[in-house]
């Protein structure tokens, strides 16, 4: 028994690939959710993002995520040869940023808690705060450094005794 199609089958395969089409031919136009490096309808930083250190966009020097231009969420900076140079979660709600710093063999070297507030004079002030841990390339613990509004109480860091 030979396959045949009726004219209504036809019918409905044409519109379904001129349909087809047309969602292709407009897609690039619409922010995809998968899509990187992406701007919202002010113009600003939106989305998932990510920046290379060369202009073949081989290696990555920052990967995170904007949400109407401020940084959020999760986000990794690496050295030019790839390697993880620090980690941040920024935290929106309790207004600080959680920041781990690694040694060239992928081991923690220093994490604590850093603060991005609004300056006087309009721009933005980075800075660290508390307690910071510090760690030797294998992992052991250096000790504590503690910082006030950025600058750090002792030169070295300090071991803290229980």
């Amino acid at each position: 028994m030979a396959w045949s199609t009726t004219k209504s089958t036809h019918h409905r395969r044409g519109w379904f690939i001129l349909i087809l089409a047309l969602f292709l031919l407009a897609a690039p136009a619409q922010a995809w959710p998968w899509q990187w490096n992406r701007f919202d309808k002010k113009q600003l930083k939106n989305g998932r993002w990510r920046v290379y250190h060369d202009a073949d966009a081989k290696v990555i020097h920052y990967v995170g995520r904007y949400r109407h231009g401020k940084e959020v969420g999760a986000w990794k900076t690496f050295t030019p040869d790839g390697r993880l140079y620090f980690t941040e979660r920024i935290r929106r709600r309790k207004q600080n940023i959680k920041t781990v710093y690694y040694h060239p063999n992928g081991q923690v070297s220093h994490k604590g808690t850093a603060f991005l507030k609004d300056a006087e004079n309009g721009g933005v002030h980075f800075y660290w705060e508390g307690d910071w841990e510090y760690f030797d390339e294998v992992g052991r613990p250096l000790g504590v450094k503690t910082f006030v509004k950025g600058t750090p109480t002792t030169r070295d860091p300090v071991l803290k005794t229980n």
